[in-house]
């Protein structure tokens, strides 16, 4: 089963300056922008993530519970 989950990606975040602005990256996937401007930085960034209080956050699909394994050999304690 899948849960959606939100993950503290902010150590991952890295920047580069771009026009009035700069990009931002995970593992050089762009993920969004900062428009700097007097009325404040805007950000806007992908799908999937999003800014609070200066941390940034992923949504993703997390499996829970129990893994099904390829074959069920829990009373052999692995072995099957």
């Amino acid at each position: 089963m899948f849960e959606r989950k939100r993950i503290d990606v902010t150590d991952r975040v890295t920047a580069r300056f771009h026009n009035d602005g700069m990009k931002l990256y995970i593992d050089k996937q762009p993920i969004g922008e900062v428009e700097y401007s007097p009325a404040g930085n805007q950000y806007r960034l992908e799908a999937g993530y999003t800014k609070e209080q200066n941390k940034f956050y992923q949504y993703a699909d997390v499996q829970t519970g129990k893994q099904q394994q390829y074959t069920d050999c829990d009373s052999e304690q692995g072995w099957c």
